[in-house]
């Protein structure tokens, strides 16, 4: 992995927050997070207490001129959401301060770390994105989530059977309005996809949730075009190990729904087609595969209707409920 380009901290919730000059460094192994003791109230912070992710500090220090925590970031990052890009990995995941019982400073930001993709780096079961269209900048997102959908997912932690909820989104900004679908969706117990890899297919031929005729697994009605929301239902690979979940995301005119572009899923022992069930006939394809799977004979150019990216979140881990694989 190449140097960090960039650094983003993003405020969401605050009590201190404006009171502490947070600074934070992204390195190849270890993620630092400093501020200065020396205005009022921030002397009251423990460095302790500060947890990246679900990470607690390998060493934190207070020092007259400020203070200081350290967390190792390298393999698992911390339950990092990461996406990949054509020239860059993106790792986000939250900075929060948890205080002693009967306090209320409390904070949490988004930190992402943006570093250089590594030549010849690519999740290999999915064709690496060659070229970026549209009339604005897209930012794809995938995160693990909480069950309401309301905030970021409390923990990584699943119990085998229970539902892992996932959303996906577009911000488009200045595009015209589009559709998200999720294409093809793995879990791997590798964060980087190799012909050896170890993988659970999810989603595959052109959006088709096939994990939803064998489970409860299901999309979730849309609350805007731009975000797909799903219940994964938690299943019985590589329990107890770190699993990763490898998508390629697709935003597409929002009026181009056909048999490459759409989101389908089992309702009631049938296919039905997410966006508008009178066409869930564009779902009949989802159970074939090779050439009679589900390519759209009507091709769109890409200029000006959709761009794909690869995005990986995790690691999360499916446990039986009672025991836990070593």
């Amino acid at each position: 992995m190449g140097p960090v380009l960039c650094l983003v901290i993003f405020g969401l919730a605050v009590t201190i927050t404006n009171a502490v000059d947070f600074s934070v460094e992204c390195g190849e192994d270890a993620v630092t997070v400093s501020w200065p003791m020396g205005l009022q109230r921030q002397q009251d912070i423990d460095p302790s207490h500060v947890l990246l992710g679900y990470c607690t500090p390998t060493s934190a220090s207070v020092k007259p001129g400020g203070a200081q925590a350290v967390f190792q970031f390298k393999d698992w990052r911390c339950g990092a959401e990461m996406m990949a890009l054509k020239e860059q990995l993106v790792w986000s995941t939250d900075l929060m301060y948890v205080p002693d019982p009967g306090t209320d400073e409390f904070f949490l930001k988004r930190v992402v770390c943006v570093y250089q993709r590594a030549d010849g780096w690519t999740p290999r079961t999915f064709r690496p994105v060659m070229e970026t269209f549209g009339t604005g900048e897209l930012v794809f997102s995938m995160s693990l989530m909480n069950d309401d959908f309301s905030g970021p997912a409390l923990t990584s932690v699943y119990q085998l059977g229970g539902f892992i909820p996932i959303s996906a989104s577009v911000d488009q900004q200045a595009h015209q309005p589009l559709l998200l679908f999720l294409e093809e969706c793995v879990a791997s117990t590798e964060a980087q996809l190799g012909p050896d890899a170890q993988t659970y297919p999810f989603i595959n031929n052109k959006g088709c949730f096939v994990d939803s005729r064998k489970t409860m697994s299901s999309f979730q009605p849309r609350q805007r075009g731009s975000e797909i929301r799903l219940y994964l239902q938690a299943f019985a690979f590589a329990l107890g190990k770190e699993v990763y979940i490898h998508c390629k995301l697709v935003a597409w005119d929002e009026n181009g729904l056909n048999a490459g572009k759409k989101a389908c899923h089992d309702k009631n022992g049938s296919w039905e087609l997410l966006d508008d069930p009178a066409q869930s006939s564009l779902c009949n394809c989802c159970d074939y595969g090779g050439d009679s799977g589900c390519n759209s004979r009507k091709r769109r150019a890409l200029g000006g209707n959709g761009m794909t990216r690869e995005a990986v979140i995790g690691p999360l881990v499916i446990e039986r409920e009672g025991l836990r694989s070593l």
